[in-house]
């Protein structure tokens, strides 16, 4: 399991780095980021080393901040490997509300994390298919 946290900021210049700024001076590392314009608004996603202090600092600095659960699917980094992950949820009725990927040090790797509205439905499809899921661990030591 992995933890998404969503920054809802004004859409102006500067908020993105006042983020960054705190997250800096916080020692989080930033493994995926996301920006959605919504307008006026914009929505920014995180997956971090570590999701509960980066929740405290932005919350704390005035931040409107949420937590997520989302599945974070490691794959080869090759043609074909996201359709395998998506057939799978298509198959078995489970809708995908957003996606982003990062690349692995480990060269040949990805991940793509997902964000879905049957969480436990999708996890457990996944992972009985054989696919490897990330953990707070496991990005903490990326």
């Amino acid at each position: 399991m992995a933890t998404q946290i969503s920054v809802f900021v004004e859409n102006k210049p500067g908020r993105l780095n006042r983020v960054a700024k705190i997250l800096g001076r916080e020692n989080i590392n930033i493994r995926a980021v996301t920006i959605s314009d919504r307008g006026e608004y914009g929505l920014i996603n995180l997956i971090t080393d570590d999701p509960e202090k980066t929740f405290k600092a932005l919350e704390n600095a005035g931040f409107t901040v949420s937590r997520k659960k989302v599945i974070g699917v490691i794959m080869d980094d090759r043609p074909g490997s996201l359709s395998r992950v998506t057939e799978l949820l298509e198959s078995n009725g489970i809708n995908v509300t957003n996606a982003y990927g990062f690349l692995l040090q480990e060269k040949g790797k990805a991940v793509l994390v997902f964000e879905v509205k049957d969480y436990e439905k999708a996890l457990e499809k996944i992972e009985n298919a054989g696919f490897q899921t990330i953990t707070e661990d496991d990005l903490h030591n990326i």
